[in-house]
């Protein structure tokens, strides 16, 4: 029986390993090359993480007065008058606040409008009315005299007794407008005085502005301190890292967070070391704030909007709010109406106050509430989490398969999502979800793919194969069941049959070729039928000759009582052939069956083109030879002692002699199969009784004894082969007596 050699799990694995590491190198490249798409996938997956863990109630040093639609629909469209905001400014000083932050900026004057304005209307009501209204000319003149808003915001801005930072804004498009370029004096106000460079920043390290707007001079003249409000938002549009540090034109400039806690805690000194990556590291005092290269803070957001302490400008400005909720806190001061158009996605909230933002990222440093991605050990954590799971995945490859390995990715997927919510929580780091388990699962795909692939090709080789030898109940269980099958070669226990005819080189001599074949052919076809239906395993032909195994491949603890019902059936139905040949004029076929059970090798065997399911082993031989003695003893089947200690209590069956078949030493019993013990044969077991004493006395020398109980058997059986022969051997005996060291085994000196 041809079969290729085959082990599916070595195969598999072998297969895999190397599936596994080229994957896994395209998965960390890609990690690398950073995909948009999954990118944007990670940055979701991300996002989950924030609404698993639910909000976080900040610490309320920091909070925000809002400039809301209340406040606008009491005071008026925004931009407000800049008195109104020197009102409001003086209302949060007045509360005891400790800093304030402008997430606004000044840029264009405000009474400029306002007397261009009247001077109009003055030109215009002379041209209409000549002289007689000079007296409302002469009011719009006095109105036009008075303090500018612009001078009241900055004499308010410079008689504050508490730090304020006024915005800028950065422009990042070198096509796009472009302010006036600000004043050198500006600059150096704005700009971080204590930068160390480790070595210059590479060119595209850091966000590189091209434009920055500043607020009238007027202003900048009455404040210090001046930082940008520049918010960044990740592709997807959602904010997660805010801008610490903007460089223009050779300058690291701070964001407005950063700069408010720097003004609020001047005994806190603010330091950026660069190298050619960009950003080294941040400190603001004993605090080292992670950032990513381009000095961007990863925000740990604390929820959806307005989480943070807020409170509405009109509220203040009415002296309707109580100060002591804003004494000795940090505020920023940002406008929240939908209609301005600041209000940013977050991973809590799809609209979220963009001042809060600028909140979120000081309550980060006071509390050192840090997340991080590191830009310089991120990506080798993810390489290392690729190649972690890619080492598992091949250890559940290895020793699992099917819904086991199914089952076995899921929890390695759910471990790796809980550990990357875990580090979250506990670690503040973000963990890479996307590249791991992307391959992750693109090897189970494969693998999984490759594998049913294989098994089907598997599963056809076995049809194909083992489906002319073995019944197809038989072959479906290795279908179900392959893990039983093992053609790579072991020793068991089986039982194996030879059956021959007899005469076939006469009876091929005398016949046609042509009804030899067909003759032939039949016969063959209804003793396999017989073979396969009982579970056995038709190895080959040889010739005429049937050889055929039993409990193999698959275990069959009855293989002895299969191949001797096999015989039995074989010989039943080679009488009923037999009577249908005679009818036809065809030579009637006689048959002589082995049967032999021990230890013995199976498996694949032959050369690396080719090979065959077979046994071989001393066990294996024997059962020919116990074939070619069915002749000798005129009987149909012959089994050994090892086959017949499993089915003695099964079979009528008498012992027919103990032999020495050539190529072994130790002697074999031999036995007949008669019939099976369920039939209802009183004269067999008689027969077998006499025959039994027969062999008892041939045995013991007693050949005139044993002469007289095989006659008794013949006078059951007539015409009984073994008797007849054994009548012979003792009438030889009792001419010729053997010597004293006769053994009463017969040696066969032929194959």
């Amino acid at each position: 029986m041809h079969i290729w050699p085959n082990n599916l799990n070595v195969f598999r694995f072998s297969w895999s390993r190397w599936f596994i590491l080229w994957i896994s190198i395209l998965s960390i490249g890609l990690s690398f090359l950073s995909i948009s798409f999954l990118e944007l996938v990670e940055l979701k997956a991300w996002d989950l993480h924030f609404r698993q863990r639910g909000t976080k109630h900040p610490s309320g040093q920091i909070v925000f007065v809002s400039i809301d639609e209340e406040s606008v629909n009491k005071i008026g469209r925004w931009p407000w008058p800049r008195r109104k905001m020197a009102l409001l400014l003086q209302a949060v000083e007045k509360s005891g606040a400790k800093a304030i932050g402008l997430d606004m900026g000044f840029f264009e004057p405000d009474l400029g409008l306002r007397r261009q304005a009247i001077l109009d209307a003055q030109q215009a009501i002379r041209t209409a009315f000549g002289t007689q209204v000079e007296s409302i000319a002469s009011f719009l003149n006095a109105l036009s005299q008075e303090e500018d808003d612009d001078m009241i915001l900055a004499q308010t801005i410079r008689s504050l007794s508490i730090p304020i930072v006024l915005g800028h804004f950065f422009y990042f498009n070198p096509k796009g407008f472009l302010p006036p370029h600000p004043p050198v004096q500006v600059l150096n106000k704005a700009s971080i005085s204590l930068v160390r460079q480790l070595a210059p920043p590479a060119p595209g390290t850091l966000a590189e502005a091209t434009g920055m707007e500043t607020n009238l001079s007027l202003f900048e003249e009455q404040s210090p301190f001046s930082a940008s409000f520049n918010v960044f938002a990740d592709p997807d549009g959602t904010v997660r890292w805010m801008p610490l540090v903007i460089r223009y034109e050779q300058r690291l400039f701070p964001s407005l967070a950063l700069q408010t806690l720097s003004a609020s805690f001047p005994e806190h000194q603010l330091m950026v070391v660069t190298d050619s990556y960009g950003i080294f590291e941040i400190r603001f005092g004993p605090v080292r704030i992670p950032t990513n290269n381009r000095g961007e803070i990863l925000v740990n957001h604390y929820g959806p909007g307005y989480t943070f302490p807020y409170f509405s400008a009109v509220n203040l400005m009415e002296a309707q709010a109580i100060s002591e909720n804003l004494k000795n806190r940090i505020v920023i001061i940002g406008n929240t109406t939908v209609g301005l158009h600041d209000m940013r996605p977050t991973p809590f909230d799809p609209v979220f106050p963009g001042v809060e933002l600028h909140c979120a990222v000081m309550e980060n440093i006071l509390n050192q509430d840090f997340l991080s991605r590191s830009d310089r050990i991120s990506p080798w954590l993810d390489m290392t989490a690729i190649i972690l799971l890619a080492v598992l995945f091949g250890f559940l490859l290895r020793f699992t398969s099917g819904f086991v390995l199914a089952a076995g990715v899921l929890v390695l997927i759910g471990g790796y999502i809980g550990f990357s919510h875990y580090a979250f929580l506990h670690l503040k780091i973000w963990i890479n979800h996307i590249y791991p388990l992307f391959n992750l699962i693109i090897l189970y795909i494969g693998t999984s793919i490759h594998s049913f692939l294989t098994e089907e090709r598997e599963k056809r080789r076995i049809r194909q194969t083992f489906g002319l030898y073995v019944q197809d109940s038989v072959v479906e269980k290795m279908l179900k069941h392959p893990e039983l099958l093992r053609l790579g070669g072991e020793k068991k226990e089986l039982t194996v049959l030879f059956s021959d005819i007899r005469g076939f080189t006469t009876l091929s001599e005398s016949l046609p070729p042509e009804q030899l074949v067909t003759q032939l052919n039949e016969y063959l076809t209804e003793m396999t039928q017989i073979v396969l239906q009982n579970q056995g395993t038709l190895d080959k032909y040889i010739g005429d000759a049937i050889m055929a195994i039993f409990g193999a491949p698959l275990d069959d603890p009855d293989h002895a009582r299969h191949a001797c019902e096999t015989a039995l059936q074989m010989n039943e139905r080679l009488k009923s052939l037999q009577e249908r040949w005679i009818k036809e004029n065809k030579p009637p076929l006689a048959i002589g069956i082995g049967i032999n059970t021990g230890a013995m090798i199976v498996g694949n065997m032959g050369s690396e083109r080719r090979f065959d399911y077979t046994v071989l082993g001393d066990n294996v031989n024997l059962a020919s030879r116990l074939e070619g003695l069915t002749k000798m003893y005129g009987v149909t089947i012959i089994v050994s002692d090892s086959t017949w200690k499993q089915i003695g209590h099964i079979f009528w069956g008498r012992q027919l002699d103990r032999v020495r078949v050539k190529g072994k030493h130790q002697p074999v019993g031999i036995h007949e199969i008669m019939a099976r013990k369920e039939a209802d044969l009183e004269t067999m077991e008689e027969a077998i009784r006499r025959f039994e004493d027969g062999i008892q006395a041939y045995m013991a020398a007693q050949w005139d004894t044993a002469i007289s109980h095989f006659e008794s058997v013949l006078a059951l059986i007539p015409n009984d082969p073994p008797s007849t022969l054994y009548i012979h051997r003792c009438q030889q005996l009792v001419q010729k007596p053997p010597d004293a060291h006769w053994e009463c085994i017969t040696t066969i000196d032929y194959k």
